[in-house]
């Protein structure tokens, strides 16, 4: 089994997107968004987490009953995370300037 180690500076990645690292298990996108920038509604085969590392996003998500959810929108501040079914159709809205991690799942069988 190859091992593969990775060290990234979070702090030096400026543009919009950028894949980080993936395998057959998972994938790291770092996203950093302006006001009002996102991810339109979507959603995957699989599971995901996202982190705020600086800034502010709102996640809704199209599902009731959410728990810990308000009508299922989150309001996620920096250095919090949320980790969710991604089947569910989701989006995020950045409410400041924003620097997210977003890690998704291998799809699901």
């Amino acid at each position: 089994m190859e091992s593969k180690v990775q060290f990234i500076d979070l702090g030096q990645l400026s543009s919009r997107k950028e894949l980080l690292t993936t395998n057959d298990k998972y994938k790291c996108v770092q996203f950093n968004f302006e006001t009002g920038e996102g991810l339109s509604k979507h959603r995957h085969n699989g599971y995901a987490t996202v982190i705020v590392l600086k800034g502010s996003v709102k996640m809704s998500f199209e599902m009731e009953n959410i728990p810990l959810a308000d009508d299922g929108v989150f309001e996620l501040t920096e250095k919090t995370m949320l980790s969710f079914d991604a089947r569910v159709v989701h989006e995020l809205v950045a409410l400041t300037p924003a620097q997210i991690l977003v890690i998704l799942s291998a799809p699901l069988s």
